[in-house]
């Protein structure tokens, strides 16, 4: 039986692979394989095209050429962050403004190194959003902010007033903004930021394979 996916209309995915990796030390984690010939990015981006809306826009910055090459053959569309360095609003930024250019109603925000984020918790995001697209909706897992996140065309002032290594969430709170709070477990909430966290995934994907 076919489950019916709701979304709301004209809605675009972003996919930020644009940092540095400061705490993976000299190496970037998200050409790192979590299993023999498969890096985290394309791992990413694989889970973002099962489920999210399409274009899939991803974020570049740091090693542009390698993650574009990392990406080969998937479908997607490249957008560079000069200001990469600056941390991920920039990154934010320049994803949502151009899905915004080209039309979108909205964007589905995507971390690069959460190569376990499951289907489901996109699809709870993406429902709550085609409820009220006007809305935003943030991914959390036991009152804690996780991802994905829906941030809708009408809060683009406040995308653009983004800056520093930070996402949306104080920008909206100090705007009054109601965000939906959906959960999505735990597998929502976890990214790779370290060496430790890297040995743990890839140990994860020999058991399992996903």
């Amino acid at each position: 039986m076919t489950v019916e996916r709701r979304r709301p209309e004209n809605a675009a995915s972003v996919l930020l692979a644009a940092g540095l990796s400061r705490r993976m030390g000299t190496r970037n984690k998200l050409l790192e394989e979590i299993e023999p010939g498969v890096p985290v990015i394309r791992r990413s981006a694989e889970r973002a095209l099962a489920s999210a809306p399409r274009p899939l826009y991803v974020v570049t910055g740091h090693e542009a050429n390698r993650v574009r090459d990392a990406l080969a053959g998937l479908d997607c569309r490249f957008v560079h962050n000069a200001g990469f360095a600056e941390g991920l609003s920039g990154s934010i930024r320049e994803g949502f403004r151009c899905a915004m250019g080209e039309g979108a109603s909205g964007v589905l925000v995507l971390l690069g190194d959460m190569p376990f984020l499951p289907v489901e918790a996109l699809d709870a995001v993406l429902g709550a959003a085609a409820d009220d697209a006007e809305k935003v909706v943030q991914a959390v897992h036991e009152g804690r902010p996780a991802h994905p996140v829906w941030l809708p065309a009408r809060i683009a002032d406040t995308i653009d007033a983004l800056k520093g290594d930070r996402g949306v969430r104080s920008l909206l709170a100090a705007n009054n903004e109601t965000m939906v709070a959906v959960e999505t477990g735990p597998d929502g909430a976890l990214d790779l930021d370290t060496p430790e966290d890297m040995a743990r995934a890839r140990a994860r994907t020999a058991v399992s394979g996903n």
